[in-house]
């Protein structure tokens, strides 16, 4: 039996989304409009750490590395 996988975003959706996160932009869940809580809270994040941005009203994930573009 297979764990099961947690709700992602989309590339697209992602993608616009860590655009938004990586400028400073207020972000909203691109699927319901719900809240997006950040992983680490510190802005600008330390250098290549993992960010994790998950919204609170449906669970979706978009995950990236600081730092890396």
């Amino acid at each position: 039996m297979r764990k099961p996988r947690p709700a992602t975003y989309n590339p697209a959706q992602a993608l616009q989304l860590i655009s938004h996160d990586r400028t400073g932009s207020p972000l909203s869940c691109p699927s319901c409009s719900g809240q997006i809580m950040r992983d680490p809270q510190q802005i600008p994040p330390p250098p290549r750490s993992h960010v994790t941005l998950r919204c609170s009203k449906c669970g979706r994930v978009a995950k990236y590395i600081a730092g890396a573009a």
